[in-house]
C-alpha cells in the first residue's frame, strides 16, 4: 500500500535525523573530553578569535567546556530535535490528509491555489498545505487533534502530548525570545511548564535525552498505529 509505505518512509527518515542529531551531541562531547586529555598530557594551545579579539589558552578552554556544552551544544541539539519532530508531524499529517481530504469539502477555496494547480490532486494538496501552514501557529494539541480528525490512531497519550507541548514551548522561547520565559510559554506548556515568567530556559542533558527519547517513542507509536489502522481498513 503506497500510503503505508510513504508513512513508513517519513518515520524512518525522522528516526535517522534524530539519531544523527544525538550522535552529533555525543561526538562533540567526546571531542571536548579528548581535548582535556590532550591538555592533561602537557600540550599547550593558544586560540585567538580575530572577529572578537578574544585570546585564550588551553586551560581557559577546558574551563569553558562545561558551559559550552550546556549553554550551546545541548541547546542547539534540543532545538534541532524539535525541528525534526515538527517536520515529521507536518509531513505525516499532510500524507494522512491527502488520504482523507473530505473534511475540507466545505472549506473556502483559495482561487490562487486553483489557478496554479495542474489537476485535482494539486488543488487538494495546496489546500492541505495552506491548512497546515495555519496550524503551525496553533498549540501542539491542535496538531494532534487534526491528526485524530484525519485518522483516529489512539495515540499519543494525553501525558505524552502534554510533555511534548512543553518541549515545543521551550524550543519556541529559545528560538523567538532569546530563551527568556514569558506568558506565551506558560500558556503553551500548560501544566507541564517548568519555568516561571522571567526565567531563562535551561536545557540540561537529562531533559535533552528525555525529550529525544519521547520523540522517538511517538514516531514509532504513531507509525505503528497508522499502519495497523490503514491496513485493517
Amino acid at each position: 500500500m503506497p500510503l503505508v509505505d510513504d508513512l513508513r518512509a517519513i518515520t524512518e527518515r525522522a528516526h535517522r535525523e534524530l539519531d544523527a542529531v544525538h550522535d552529533y551531541f555525543e561526538h562533540s562531547k567526546l571531542v571536548w573530553r579528548s581535548f582535556r586529555l590532550f591538555v592533561d598530557g602537557g600540550h599547550c594551545v593558544i586560540a585567538e578569535n580575530r572577529a572578537t579579539g578574544t585570546r585564550i589558552d588551553q586551560d581557559g578552554l577546558v574551563r569553558l567546556a562545561p558551559q559550552y556544552t550546556r549553554n550551546y551544544l545541548a541547546t542547539f541539539t534540543f532545538r534541532q530535535c524539535v525541528s525534526v519532530f515538527e517536520v515529521f508531524l507536518s509531513d505525516f499529517l499532510h500524507r494522512l490528509l491527502l488520504h482523507n481530504p473530505w473534511q475540507f469539502a466545505r472549506c473556502q477555496m483559495d482561487f490562487e491555489i486553483v489557478l496554479k494547480a495542474g489537476d485535482r490532486d494539486e488543488i487538494i494538496s495546496g489546500m492541505i498545505l495552506k491548512q497546515l501552514n495555519e496550524l503551525k501557529y496553533e498549540t501542539l494539541r491542535e496538531w494532534f487533534a487534526a491528526m485524530k480528525k484525519a485518522v483516529a490512531l489512539g495515540c499519543p497519550g494525553e501525558d505524552d502530548i502534554d510533555t511534548l507541548a512543553e518541549v515545543k514551548a521551550a524550543r519556541d522561547i529559545l528560538e523567538h525570545n532569546a530563551g527568556v520565559v514569558n506568558e506565551t510559554y506558560r500558556r503553551k506548556a500548560g501544566k507541564k511548564a517548568r519555568f516561571a515568567v522571567g526565567d531563562h530556559i535551561d536545557i540540561d542533558e537529562t531533559y535533552l535525552l528525555a525529550s529525544w527519547s519521547l520523540m522517538k517513542k511517538v514516531f514509532s507509536d504513531i507509525a505503528a498505529a497508522a499502519g495497523e489502522k490503514l491496513l485493517g481498513s
